[in-house]
């Protein structure tokens, strides 16, 4: 009878290590669930974006990457969003001198800082629902103008990268910045 004590105190601590571990896995499967659902919207909302801009990612973790805020991971936007930025600047620049060959240099500039200012920019991000599909950390608010931009130069500069040219990133921004924007410097 003394070996049957200590076998069920074991037996005891056992059953109770497998109810807790039990009661983590069902907490993480309900993550799981919840996080699933976001996921699946997170991936409907990709695929409507990529239907708005024209193009269609190979790698659809470029984009994933390019709407993510730098207060949701370290894996962020940051980067893609500087080569984006050059990508509109070159476009606007492109777009006006294909149009006239003997644009000034000052209109050049011009059509440069409009394609660049964050407000047009924000804009045209709004309009695609940016904000909406953006991550951001709790306590970050998605739909601010420079949330919402730099996102959609890092769309720019993941199609870049997506394709391996500049040029389908300039096809892009043209197609956005046509649909509600173009008139001011295209």
């Amino acid at each position: 009878m003394p070996l049957l004590l200590p076998l069920r105190l074991a037996l005891s601590l056992l059953c109770f290590f497998l109810l807790i571990s039990l009661d983590r896995n069902q907490s993480a499967y309900g993550s799981a669930i919840d996080s699933s659902s976001s996921s699946s919207s997170f991936a409907a909302a990709l695929e409507t974006l990529q239907k708005q801009i024209g193009y269609q990612f190979k790698t659809i973790d470029l984009l994933k990457q390019a709407l993510t805020h730098p207060s949701y991971s370290q894996e962020n936007n940051r980067a893609l969003s500087i080569l984006g930025l050059s990508s509109a600047e070159a476009a606007a620049s492109l777009r006006l001198l294909a149009n006239n060959a003997d644009a000034s240099a000052s209109s050049v500039s011009s059509a440069v800082a409009e394609a660049s200012r964050l407000s047009t920019c924000a804009t045209a991000g709004k309009r695609l629902g940016i904000g909406a599909i953006v991550r951001v950390a709790s306590g970050t608010d998605a739909s601010t103008p420079s949330v919402i931009c730099t996102a959609l130069r890092a769309v720019f500069g993941a199609v870049a990268v997506d394709s391996g040219s500049v040029d389908a990133a300039t096809k892009v921004f043209l197609t956005v910045y046509k649909a509600g924007l173009g008139a001011a410097f295209l």
